[in-house]
């Protein structure tokens, strides 16, 4: 099962540090929702991950997960 932290943009990283060091907070609520895209294949799920970054701001980082365990479309967002 691919970890989506290896797949953080490197212009996310410049920004929020090494994704090693960022502290995971739990799950957003509601995620892993489905993915209502109409490209993304039966079974995707859509996640919302919480984490505190390398200088202590608190972001989501959001992915897809396919049933084959891969994730794609990593995006680092700020918390809301």
């Amino acid at each position: 099962m691919d970890d989506p932290l290896d797949f953080v943009d490197m212009t996310d990283v410049a920004v929020h540090g090494d994704p090693g060091t960022w502290r995971f907070q739990g799950r957003k609520q509601g995620s892993p929702t489905p993915a209502t895209s109409p490209n993304a294949p039966p079974g995707t799920m859509k996640n919302y991950d919480l984490y505190v970054d390398e200088f202590g701001l608190k972001i989501e980082l959001h992915y897809f997960r396919y049933t084959d365990g891969t994730v794609d479309d990593v995006r680092v967002k700020p918390r809301t």
